[in-house]
């Protein structure tokens, strides 16, 4: 069989199934399997290339395990890799730390394992676009697909996990979980220092992870990468309880917006056609940074489709809508306020116990949900306030301005009143078709439709928007 074409060899491996039995079973117990096809590479030189193109095609590898794969991705195989899935792992903890808050050196410990983290793996990626002139031949798709310490619940020993949900059920044990770090926000330190990659096209950064990262440091990531065809990051941007955090997350020594800064720069992309964020914590800044001056205006050369769904607040915490006068407050809302003094403090806001103390500090959810805004509920933020919305919908209509090729542009809040009714902005070009009656003159004509309830924009706003799509019609929709 070796005096057959290399081709003809790997399209006869490329029928050995990976794994034993894997149509039988779900993909996370396949991941569990042992694979079938190393065995083969030992047949003959050909058959190697043929099976490690595939073996080496996606590799899934923890941080701590870097130095292993250096070792074996080497000549031959580096050309195969497309696909890389790294997890960083995290310093572990003692067990008795399952109790306990993370501190500020757990926070410390953290930043600083991920970063060494991060760095060596661009590093490593670097590597192997070296190919003698500096530039790289072809394109790897990179994902951090986990981020944890071996401590955190779902990544302890199966059985570990099993005993200490049942102590725990029977009172023998006090855990955390989850909660022990869920207001910590991983930060990458020192990120001047990464290499550019020009290898890597694709960068994703998920949810899934168990620990969050701060928005500016995924953003700084990706920015490393000049060739990115596609990004996906999700990053938590919701801290209610400690604005400091959030802030700190976002923001810099000075006070600028850097993730919308940022966003605006990647909407830009030449070759971008469709952005669409949700939810997010926005400032005008995503639509037309503020200091224009001396300075030709933003440009979306072929930007088609541009859909955002805001939060509520701005990045500085102040909210973009005000308790309506006109509306009558809600019997059960003032129902709601709690006189308990217990519940007017969080268990986290009180000072942790030193990390040798065996005491376990206390959580309790419905307090905890009380300091972070999550309970009660009121619904009672519908009103535009005109001070922060105005600014935001005309840096809008000014970078609508600037998008020729536009189709459809939609601003939605993540708001909703008692009735159920919320806030939105849509622009549908000509020809587009829409989800509400076409009414205004069908579709032959650019269509502006605001619902907003009885509130309305500045005239200069609407008036931008006549300026920016000629000929566009505008209605206001109301709910029955």
């Amino acid at each position: 069989m070796d005096r057959l074409p290399q081709e003809l060899i790997a399209h006869v491996a490329s029928f050995i199934e990976r794994d034993v039995d894997q149509s039988q079973i779900g993909f996370l117990q396949r991941k569990e399997l042992p694979s079938k096809l190393p065995p083969y590479a030992t047949l003959s030189r050909e058959w190697q290339l043929a099976i490690e193109t595939r073996t080496f095609r996606t590799l899934r590898f923890k941080s701590t395990e870097l130095p292993y794969v250096t070792q074996v991705v080497t000549g031959h195989r580096r050309a195969f890799i497309a696909n890389i899935e790294y997890e960083v792992v995290l310093p572990d903890y003692p067990d008795h730390h399952c109790a306990k808050f993370e501190t500020g050196g757990d926070q410390e410990r953290n930043n600083q394992a991920f970063t060494y983290a991060i760095h060596v793996l661009f590093q490593f990626l670097k590597s192997l676009e070296d190919n003698g002139n500096g530039k790289a031949t072809r394109s790897v798709a990179l994902f951090l697909c986990d981020i944890y310490s071996p401590m955190d619940k779902f990544h302890r020993d199966e059985e570990k996990l099993q005993e200490d949900e049942t102590q725990v059920e029977l009172g023998k044990r006090y855990d955390l979980w989850e909660h022990r770090y869920e207001h910590s926000i991983l930060k990458l330190l020192d990120h001047p220092e990464l290499p550019v990659l020009s290898i890597v096209s694709a960068f994703v950064l998920g949810l899934m992870a168990d620990r969050y990262v701060e928005p500016r440091s995924a953003i700084l990531m990706a920015a490393k990468c000049p060739r990115l065809l596609s990004v996906d990051i999700g990053v938590y941007d919701d801290e209610k309880k400690d604005r400091d955090v959030r802030w700190r997350a976002r923001h810099t020594v000075l006070p600028i917006d850097h993730l919308s800064h940022a966003l605006h720069t990647l909407s830009r992309s030449i070759n971008l056609t469709t952005l669409d964020l949700s939810p997010i914590v926005i400032s005008p800044v995503l639509y037309w940074p503020s200091d224009r001056t001396g300075v030709d205006p933003p440009h979306w050369p072929n930007l088609r489709h541009h859909h955002v769904e805001f939060n509520m607040t701005d990045p500085t915490g102040k909210w973009y809508f005000i308790r309506d006068p006109n509306r009558p407050i809600d019997q059960d809302e003032a129902a709601n306020d709690s006189d308990d003094p217990e519940d007017s403090a969080s268990d986290t806001d009180s000072e942790p116990l030193s990390e040798d103390s065996l005491r376990p500090d206390s959580y309790a959810p419905r307090r905890e949900a009380i300091a972070t805004g999550a309970y009660p509920i009121r619904l009672f933020r519908t009103l535009p306030d005109d001070a922060l919305m105005d600014p935001l919908l005309l840096s809008m209509a000014r970078a609508a301005e600037q998008m020729p090729r536009l189709q459809t542009m939609s601003l939605t809040s993540t708001m909703r009143d008692p009735d159920g009714a919320g806030f939105e902005v849509i622009f549908y070009a000509e020809g587009e078709h829409d989800h509400f009656d076409t009414e205004i003159e069908g579709i032959e004509s650019a269509r502006l439709i605001w619902v907003v309830g009885k509130w309305r924009p500045k005239e200069e706003t609407l008036s931008k928007w006549r300026e920016a799509k000629e000929g566009v019609k505008v209605k206001f929709w109301e709910f029955e």
